[in-house]
């Protein structure tokens, strides 16, 4: 009977290896992060129940191997992290879909702004080594947070706080999956604050989605181009070491300019490096400030989009860009004209601006968010 149980052991054991493919075992592990709208309108429509099924379908059973840690996020009248564990079994995904059950769209409002800074928050533990963070944020409406939030009333497409989250996002590398259900969203401005994030617009059933499909693609393209590059880099070194040896190459010729200079090499590379930098950082500000702009302006019912040339503007309302909010042509309330480091609004009328908007004084404003008019409209400015 011993001689039985201890084979049959092992083979138990090591049964599972043997299922796993070579490319299961050998994929790095994830961290999967779901940032999720719990808004009371993602009850409409059913959008709550399809969301719950497709995380139960397509990252639950689909997405996440064994190994992998998931984290969920919601946000809504504010921002929390709700858990974060690792998944190992069966078990795991059961206790996984049982937690995914238990959310409820019960809030009133939906802080988007304050759902990045908590995401921006949570990306700041440390990772395991050779982990691959994939994010999937999922909203169904525009940014609409309580008045206590720093995000009230903001433009996400123009705000500098939410960008700049953007771009810490984005310098760590992760990836970043934005789900806009239906068609009025804040998606596009939380994609376009990551570059380098992807962006799928879908309707309620959430019926053309494949993130599984999409981040397998990903990984795989990845992969490829870090093998390439660590080859790269290998065949680099050891050239630039044969090169040095020999004292041929162009970096035996600048060894020995430099001494015959009596100048350190590290000068004789870092001037020529540091005026090219230079002239490269001045023609992308340059390019910045001098080329053509294109800007849509809506007041809820009607959209203008204009092109703004260097420090030119235009003049709202006149027949060339006239919104019914804000009267006939010749009722003209503000100016939006283009300056070195951003778009301004110069308000010729004050009278037709909400009491308590930052616009409300006469003069030249920098744009930093949706201008609220004393009839009760909204006039929202952006840039594409």
């Amino acid at each position: 009977m011993k001689k039985f149980f201890v084979p049959a052991f092992l083979l138990l054991a090591v049964f599972p290896l043997f299922c796993q493919t070579r490319t299961d075992r050998d994929a790095p592990r994830r961290d999967i992060f779901v940032i999720l709208d719990v808004s009371g309108s993602m009850v409409n429509q059913n959008i709550f129940s399809n969301v719950q099924e497709y995380l139960n379908r397509e990252v639950v059973d689909g997405l996440i191997k064994d190994g992998d840690t998931f984290s969920l996020i919601t946000f809504g009248d504010y921002a929390a992290e709700r858990f974060s564990r690792s998944l190992n079994s069966a078990a795991d995904r059961e206790s996984l879909r049982a937690d995914l059950a238990a959310i409820k769209p019960d809030h009133n409002y939906t802080d988007i702004g304050m759902a990045m800074e908590k995401l921006a928050e949570t990306l700041e533990r440390p990772e395991q080594s050779g982990t691959r963070r994939v994010i999937l944020f999922i909203t169904d409406g525009f940014n609409v947070p309580p008045p206590e939030s720093p995000y009230y009333g903001k433009d996400l497409a123009v705000d500098e706080r939410f960008r700049s989250l953007g771009e810490k996002i984005s310098r760590g590398g992760w990836f970043l999956y934005v789900v806009g259900i239906g068609g009025q969203t804040d998606a596009q401005a939380i994609a376009g604050a990551v570059p380098g994030s992807v962006l799928q617009t879908t309707d309620s059933n959430l019926g053309n989605l494949d993130v599984g499909s999409y981040v397998d693609r990903v990984e795989e393209e990845a992969s490829t181009r870090e093998e390439a590059k660590a080859r790269e880099e290998a065949e680099a070194a050891e050239e630039a070491a044969r090169l040095a040896r020999e004292g041929r190459g162009i970096g035996g010729f600048l060894r020995r300019a430099a001494e015959g200079l009596g100048i350190s090499p590290l000068v004789l590379f870092g001037v020529p490096a540091l005026v090219i930098l230079i002239l490269v950082l001045a023609a992308v500000l340059l390019r910045r400030i001098f080329r053509t702009v294109e800007i849509v302006i809506t007041d809820e019912t009607e959209t203008l989009i204009k092109k703004l040339a260097p420090f030119g503007g235009v003049m709202v309302n006149s027949a060339a860009a006239l919104l019914p909010a804000l009267g006939n042509e010749n009722n003209q309330v503000m100016r939006v004209q283009r300056g070195a480091f951003g778009l301004k609004v110069n308000i010729l009328d004050p009278q037709a601006v909400a009491e308590n908007s930052p616009y409300k004084k006469r003069g030249i404003h920098p744009l930093k968010g949706i201008i609220g008019l004393a009839n009760g409209k909204l006039v929202r400015i952006t840039v594409r």
